[in-house]
């Protein structure tokens, strides 16, 4: 099979960082004469339109809204059974959605990308996306941006799991991933159930690996040395991927181009001029994340800059353009990380694999505050790889972040940072390597139209 003309799938589900790299891919399939068909969250229908990609259908519900909402931001206040009973009421509404949405695009009458040749899926959705590819008879490969599998070099549970032998480390993630299975196998068994599916028996991962699914890890080999020689071809790691510049001139964000004479333009009023005005500043911001009290956060970082020395470049809240009243304070919204961070010193941030990536390919210490998710895992692997230091943002103070920052600005961790940086795989060379993955014909390739397709029967 050519890849002119292949009609692939392409669902990616959650917030702005868990949706861009797959966007990433789209872009470069795009590029190849494939015709990706893209379904992201309703809020981020004009994000992936914006830079570029021709097909971009809503997916579920607007997952900004649903976490920033009012009533969230009242439930988040109240005591810890109002805050679970919201959350698990946020979840299933959500689940509801996600899998109504499912139906629409793949299997009800003329639904849009039913005639898809593959399927790839972000971390969010992979079930789901299994029990389509297996319905509709169409090959399957699932994105990872963190090392999320079993594996002998790092542990299931970050920290506690460092010093166990490689045997037990396994051991650990399969006990993770049968956990994981008693909790939520019931609601993939519900989806599968209702589109003529017979109920999964086992975890997801060991049936990825049992059909031979195609597992592309598109996060840096760095991350964890030794992963990439222990998996092999069967879990590829290619590198972060990012957007072009070109791509991103349709997004509203903040940018500094570089002149000829060696100075830097800016997309934002003054931002090149306050950045040449003094030293490097500290780059703080938590993308996506619903923060309770932006105004307060603010204060603790401004704070935080005052005790260690360091301005601040802070990307939190509404407020755009220098503080009128501290000099060493400057507001932006969103920016490019790939142009702005290299102006910078440091990064404060939530831990989400995209800014993570971005701080790391800038060669830059970093200050994880972690929220949710994956975010622990990025402030343990941060830690351990000696590019900075991790806290919960719910329990930052100015002092506690002062301390961090004190010890990421340390010498030894910015030239460990630099050193790191220098030796990843660059954003475009990741992104290629993925979608010759997917494209290449073959036994196993994940569009390979010879390669004997799934039976439903074999999950019996």
């Amino acid at each position: 099979m050519t890849e002119m003309g292949l009609r692939i799938g392409i669902m990616l589900y959650g917030s702005r960082g868990d949706i861009q790299p797959g966007v990433c891919l789209a872009l470069e399939l795009q590029a190849r004469g494939a015709r990706p068909i893209v379904a992201v969250p309703p809020n981020l229908v004009d994000f992936a339109t914006s830079v570029g990609v021709l097909s971009v259908l809503p997916l579920g519900l607007d997952t900004h809204t649903a976490w920033s909402s009012d009533e969230a931001n009242t439930a988040r206040s109240r005591n810890p059974i109002a805050k679970m009973k919201f959350a698990l009421a946020t979840v299933r509404a959500g689940f509801r959605a996600f899998d109504d949405a499912l139906v629409q695009l793949f299997l009800d009458e003329d639904a849009p990308m039913s005639g898809v040749d593959a399927l790839v899926v972000s971390p969010l959705g992979q079930d789901r996306a299994l029990a389509l590819s297996h319905k509709l008879e169409i090959p399957l490969a699932v994105l990872r941006f963190g090392p999320m599998s079993e594996n002998g070099v790092l542990g299931a549970i970050p920290g506690l799991t460092s010093s166990w032998s490689a045997t037990w480390k396994r051991r650990s993630w399969r006990i993770a991933d049968r956990i994981t299975w008693w909790a939520t196998g019931w609601n993939e068994n519900a989806f599968r159930r209702r589109i003529g599916l017979p109920r999964a028996r086992s975890p997801l991962p060991s049936r990825l690996s049992e059909f031979g699914v195609l597992q592309i890890q598109a996060f840096d080999p760095v991350i964890v040395p030794g992963l990439a020689e222990e998996w092999g071809a069967d879990k590829p790691i290619v590198g972060f991927f990012d957007l072009p510049r070109r791509e991103r001139a349709g997004l509203d964000e903040a940018v500094l181009t570089p002149t000829p004479d060696g100075r830097s333009v800016s997309s934002t009023d003054s931002l090149a001029d306050w950045l040449a005005a003094g030293p490097p500043p500290v780059f703080v911001g938590f993308g996506s994340m619903p923060l309770t009290d932006p105004d307060q956060l603010i204060e603790t970082v401004r704070r935080a800059g005052q005790l260690t020395g360091n301005r601040c470049l802070i990307a939190i809240g509404d407020r755009r353009g220098p503080d009128s009243a501290d000099p060493d304070v400057f507001f932006v919204g969103n920016v490019d990380h790939a142009a702005v961070f290299p102006h910078c010193s440091a990064v404060v941030h939530h831990g989400g694999a995209g800014t993570t990536a971005a701080a790391m390919r800038a060669g830059l210490p970093m200050v994880i505050c972690t929220v949710t998710a994956d975010q622990p895992f990025w402030g343990a692997r941060i830690t351990e790889l000696g590019i900075g230091r991790a806290m919960k943002l719910s329990a930052i103070t100015a002092e506690k972040l002062g301390d961090a920052l004190g010890a990421a600005l340390e010498p030894e961790t910015v030239v460990a940072a630099a050193a790191l940086g220098s030796s990843m795989v660059p954003p475009d060379e990741a992104v290629a390597y993925a979608a010759d993955l997917i494209l290449r014909t073959g036994p196993g390739s994940a569009i390979d139209a010879t390669a004997p397709k799934v039976s439903v029967a074999a999950e019996n």
